[in-house]
């Protein structure tokens, strides 16, 4: 299948909105009472398939890249689309 790389860009973002931005993207380990219970928090792309490949770079199939640019965008977010060739088989 068909791969796109998305690369969008949080530079004119704080600390803060940093990390609310990445927790809200990808999820984050929640933990309560010094650490004695932990808790998977979901992001909003745990329903796709994608793969980080580092800070700002993700790799997603083509037929999800509309949706995950539109949740980038969201968060006022450029976006640079690339699209990734086939792997030849």
């Amino acid at each position: 299948m068909a791969k796109s790389l998305l690369l969008y860009d949080l530079k004119n973002k704080n600390n803060v909105e940093k990390t609310h931005i990445v927790r809200s993207m990808f999820g984050y380990m929640d933990k309560s009472n010094k650490g004695k219970y932990s808790y998977q928090r979901k992001g909003l792309l745990s329903k796709f398939k994608y793969d980080k490949w580092n800070k700002s770079a993700i790799v997603v199939d083509k037929k999800d890249e509309e949706k995950v640019k539109s949740i980038l965008k969201k968060f006022g977010l450029n976006v640079l689309i690339m699209r990734l060739p086939k792997k030849k088989s």
